[in-house]
């Protein structure tokens, strides 16, 4: 017992990762299997495998702490990024049994989604320049399968699919470039050691930062490279959708990240011109984000937008840590507070949209026109989604103390016109909620509109999102009035700038 036990030891912080390839092993038993019934109950385990991984990454930090060696780093910021991941991966397992559970590759569906979030976990924990490379390009190449797999049964998407990878095997591309300016300017084989050189500022380096930018930028499909994305998400099946907005997205953002602390170095020695780099990349993701939501009448396309200027806060999030407005964990907070707005909201609007698009077959906005008058209680839950979008106007404040002033408007005529275009970029955001939301509670075109029936499950699905809403919502009034709430030992709505 005690040999056993010494194993699990040594391979901390692997144990749930090991879990999963488990998974992938009894899977690979029964992939050539039609029967419905074995597919339900592979279903059934790979959930409770994911569960099992997600309490796995948990306990080892209790009982084990902080895990750090020349190849991976296993803390609680792993942790949490960890569990975020297998939580989606979670709910992306509900979204394929839900629309492919007939599907005759549903077992080699299972296959690549675990192996997918494998991929995804080893780029959590590894902070070796080849190991984080590896599990990437793998990442990468694993989602591809999938999304292809998810859409055979699609007309005419194999060259959007083909356009989609080329610019992420593109990414992967300019990632080697940028490991490999690095190893070659340093010999260095993580980030952290880069930072303890004395030639940090080698132009080599800050070459090789540049590279994983623009490398990182156009993995997130973020403007101007949004074309082969937004063609996708409106031809490809839902769930494929689904595994790009939860699994691929998410991934490019821990990996930038990852790199935070060495981005916060440069910014510090150069605020004003990497700063302002930073801050308008932002800028141009939220009003390119939002005016492109308003152009088009496409439900999926507008999510898409909307989805693309969320992604644009991290490097906001970034850039705040670099000028001193707000300290590094109160950055990291702050992005995973994103990364969870994204989680509670998109997820359960995105599977309220698919189902209206399945059983109306269009995907005009006119689809949802009417829903909140047919289905009462549908219509106010998705009023709590997207009304918790408010808490994007919390990065207001944090961007009027950019340029440590007393009197912004008097600094100039730059600073007036970024004033101008934040408080635009709010009022397109704010003016595509409220679009969504009149459409829902509009009259329908025809009085005589069959009401959509929901399955007893989406009822459920949505519930729990709005219940999570609700109470991160009095969180955060507690918090404004002075009130914080005590919490597995931090406090839970403590953002102090």
């Amino acid at each position: 017992m005690n040999f056993l036990l010494n194993i699990g030891e040594k391979l901390n912080p692997f144990q749930s990762i090991i879990v999963l390839f488990i998974v992938i092993f009894i899977l690979a038993f029964f992939v050539m299997s039609r029967s419905k019934t074995i597919r339900k109950y592979l279903m059934a385990l790979v959930l409770v495998f994911f569960i099992l991984a997600f309490f796995i990454n948990i306990n080892i930090y209790i009982s084990e702490g902080d895990i750090s060696n020349y190849l991976i780093s296993f803390g609680v910021i792993q942790v949490i990024e960890s569990c975020i991941m297998i939580f989606s991966a979670a709910n992306l397992l509900i979204f394929i049994y839900l629309y492919h559970k007939d599907n005759e590759n549903f077992i080699r569906i299972l296959i690549l989604l675990t192996f997918s979030v494998i991929c995804c976990l080893f780029i959590i924990i590894s902070r070796n320049f080849l190991l984080i490379f590896t599990s990437f390009s793998l990442f990468i190449l694993s989602i591809f399968q999938l999304v292809s797999v998810l859409n055979l049964k699609v007309y005419k998407i194999s060259p959007y699919i083909i356009e989609y990878f080329l610019r992420a095997a593109l990414t992967v591309i300019l990632f080697l470039s940028g490991f490999s300016l690095f190893f070659g300017a340093t010999s260095s084989k993580d980030f952290s050691q880069i930072l303890k050189l004395e030639y940090i500022e080698n132009p080599l380096i800050v070459m090789g930062l540049i590279v994983f930018g623009f490398a990182l930028y156009q993995h997130l499909f973020l403007f101007p490279f949004q074309g082969p994305y937004i063609k996708l998400m409106k031809r490809s099946d839902s769930v494929a959708g689904a595994v790009i907005w939860f699994l691929y997205f998410p991934a490019g953002i821990l990996v930038l990240l990852k790199m935070n602390v060495l981005y916060n170095y440069f910014l510090e020695k150069n605020n004003v011109f990497l700063s302002a780099i930073f801050i308008v990349a932002t800028f141009i993701c939220l009003i390119a984000g939002n005016t492109g939501a308003i152009k088009t009448k496409s439900i999926r396309r507008i999510m898409s937008f909307l989805f693309l200027s969320f992604t644009g806060l991290f490097l906001l999030n970034i850039s705040m840590s670099s000028t001193g407005i707000i300290s590094i964990v109160s950055m990291n907070w702050f992005n995973f507070m994103d990364i969870f707005l994204i989680m509670v909201s998109f997820m359960p609007l995105y599977i309220v949209f698919s189902n209206i698009g399945k059983k109306t077959t269009t995907d005009h906005i006119d689809s949802i026109r009417g829903l909140g008058r047919r289905n009462k209680y549908i219509g106010v839950n998705l009023v709590i989604i997207f009304l918790s979008w408010s808490g994007i106007i919390y990065y207001v404040k944090p961007f009027l103390k950019y340029f440590n002033i007393k009197d912004f408007l008097n600094m100039g005529a730059l600073n007036l016109v970024i004033l101008i275009i934040v408080l635009a970029a709010l009022v397109f955001f704010f003016l595509n909620i409220f679009r969504i939301i009149f459409r829902i509670f509009e009259r329908p075109a025809v009085e005589t509109a069959q009401k959509i029936v929901f399955s007893r499950f989406l009822y459920v699905y949505i519930t729990f999102y709005s219940f999570v809403i609700i109470i991160a919502a009095v969180l955060c009034f507690l918090r404004i009035i002075n009130i914080d709430i005590p919490f597995l030992n931090f406090e839970i709505t403590e953002f102090n700038f």
